[in-house]
């Protein structure tokens, strides 16, 4: 028998001390009064100070909430992307010579854009560059649609064409980069929200799947969460006055009507989808190189859309979200707005493009809307911009300038979200299934207590001990490090109790033998204990080694089961085979032994 029993026997007592000591938070409930009491502003007694803040969090499944799978639009991403790319590949060509810049750029498809060129040196020139420059040959092909003929001398002038076409490879970086960038920023975005053990993962090629446990207002999150944040900024087509904007805006506005009216579509539907079919019934109409886009009018009181103001902008954005540094609650004239800073490559295109284009209109959009197109009156070259919001009363458009703030802030998601499916929990379903599991386990764990003090008498109760303990201190280890509590992790719980249950018998059984050899009880149990830990110590590792793999490769209920089973298993060795030894060589050490009640 080990002569350190002393300090097993501390270290036994110090655990079951701190797993009582994590698990308070949650016996009392410290952490939802704190919560309320920090939201309604009041104090916090001082005696919370001394608790954990956080107790044993609970799963979707236990406490309600819902799940989310989020699609993400790899379309719009991809073309604002082919925009982003094309733009600084004419400007390194504006920056050679202006004879070489394009004369129109037409993106036909995401990743593909038809080029025409001045002349042929222009697109000589784009030519050399690519060729020159490694990463342009490994991201983007270059191919002429047609030559200009200048074999016959009477034949009509032609503009050459090229059509560049984003590689293979670097549409799949793309794709994989914005659905890793749409799903950190919506991580971001719940972590502001302040939503407890949010689970975010992504889910196959192009989905995004969510779990909000105990969410009170999930309409309110989702909304936030779907924001794009997307800043553009585009002139608004070939209007240089006033009066040129007010005749476009008549006429879109017939156009616009008629279109509604021959497709059904009701006429305060702004949707993105309503506005693309828009665009989609009058693409014949409408100039090259330019799209619809409405600023929104919505009830002052009821936020509710009444209307919306048609601009034709270009389809090409010169400037976006992705340049942007720094985003800010600004009030001027006691008018809450939203004022922007671009970093240094956004300040550089926007001076320029303010530069060349003073007296034009510049719409600002977020999310496909126009917030404001106002007049450039001179060029800006600080690089910071302002977005006006809409309607209403100083607080609301405090606080809608709040919420624009927070997702700029966080950063503009790469692409579109919707909802590809939704599921709602109700809190009443998660009450139920906690009471239906405390009861499973309650009456599965008081018929292993009687059966364990019937069959092993003293002995048992120690066994029970121990599985209480094991049970206690997998509920402290899930609180210390933030694990969520889920249905399978109940389950996993129930399977620990059932292991720790088996080593007992295992352990005792063993001791029972070298009872009836004639060993005297301390041999016994010294004994007893060397033969079966080689046992229970090979049937766990086995287990554990199967959990973490579950863990490493399962996801949501899967991952929940792992973590409660590996954690059950470490704490199944630790009661099993050195908390009740610890306990037996304190009984022996303590006391004279003649016979051992087993």
């Amino acid at each position: 028998m080990s002569s350190g029993w002393k300090y097993k026997f501390w270290l036994v007592l110090a655990s079951l001390c701190l797993g009582c000591y994590l698990l308070l938070p949650t016996l009392l409930g410290t952490e939802a009064k704190r919560d309320a009491l920090e939201a309604a502003g009041e104090a916090v007694p001082w005696y919370f100070e001394l608790l954990p803040r956080h107790g044993l969090k609970l799963g979707l499944d236990l406490q309600g909430g819902i799940y989310v799978e989020l699609e993400v639009n790899l379309q719009d991403a991809l073309r604002r992307k082919t925009d982003l790319f094309v733009n600084e590949l004419s400007r390194q060509l504006e920056e050679q010579d202006k004879a070489f810049a394009p004369v129109s750029l037409t993106q036909t498809t995401p990743g593909q854009v038809e080029i025409t060129f001045p002349s042929e040196a222009a697109l000589a020139a784009l030519e050399s560059l690519r060729d020159k420059s490694r990463d342009y040959r490994r991201t983007c092909n270059l191919q002429r649609l047609d030559t200009p003929d200048t074999t016959t001398p009477d034949a009509p002038a032609t503009q050459p064409k090229a059509r560049l076409a984003l590689s293979k490879e670097y549409l799949d970086t793309i794709n994989d980069g914005v659905v890793a960038q749409a799903t950190e920023s919506v991580r971001n975005r719940i972590n502001r929200y302040g939503v407890g053990e949010p689970d975010i993962r992504r889910q196959g090629a192009d989905r995004i799947a969510i779990e909000l446990p105990g969410l009170k207002d999930p309409d309110r999150a989702l909304d936030l969460i779907k924001r794009t944040g997307q800043l553009e900024l585009r002139l608004v087509h070939e209007v240089s006055s006033a009066a040129a904007l007010k005749a476009q805006q008549d006429k879109l506005s017939v156009q616009i009507a008629e279109a509604r009216k021959s497709q059904n579509i009701p006429n305060d539907d702004f949707r993105a989808e309503t506005v693309a079919k828009l665009q989609e019934a009058l693409r014949t109409d409408l100039p090259p190189n330019s799209q619809l886009a409405f600023e929104l009018i919505r009830d002052r009181v009821t936020k509710k859309v009444m209307g919306g103001i048609p601009y034709l902008i270009e389809d090409r954005a010169h400037v976006t979200g992705d340049m942007l540094e720094d985003a800010l609650v600004q009030v001027e004239q006691n008018e809450p707005k939203v004022a922007f800073t671009f970093n240094k490559t956004g300040a550089k295109i926007f001076g320029d493009l303010t530069k060349e284009n003073v007296g034009h209109y510049l719409a600002i959009l977020l999310d496909g809307t126009v917030m404001s197109a106002p007049v450039i009156r001179t060029a800006i070259t600080g690089g910071s911009g302002i977005i006006e919001l809409g309607s209403g009363d100083y607080d609301t458009k405090t606080q809608e300038a709040r919420d624009l703030t927070l997702v700029l802030q966080e950063g503009a998601l790469p692409a579109t979200l919707t909802e590809a499916t939704k599921t709602v929990v109700g809190p009443s379903l998660g009450a139920d299934l906690i009471r239906q599991g405390f009861r499973a386990t309650t009456v599965a764990a008081l018929a292993v207590i009687i059966f364990m003090i019937i069959y092993y008498a003293w002995s048992g109760v120690l066994a029970d001990f121990a599985v209480a303990l094991n049970v206690l201190l997998l509920l402290a280890i899930l609180a210390l490090f933030d694990a969520t509590l889920t249905l399978p992790g109940i389950a996993g719980i129930v399977l620990t109790i059932g292991m720790a249950v088996d080593a007992n018998v295992l352990v005792h059984e063993r001791v029972r033998e070298e009872l009836r050899a004639g060993r005297a009880p301390k041999v016994a149990v010294q004994l007893g204990y060397s033969n079966a830990k080689r046992a229970i110590i090979d049937a766990n590792l086995t287990t554990l080694i199967a959990g973490i793999f579950l863990y490493q490769f399962g996801t949501g209920p899967i991952k929940g089961f792992a973590v409660t089973l590996c954690v059950g298993i470490l704490t199944t060795l630790f009661t099993a085979v050195f908390a009740t030894e610890a306990v037996y060589e304190y009984i022996f050490a303590s006391r004279k032994v003649e016979k051992l009640s087993i």
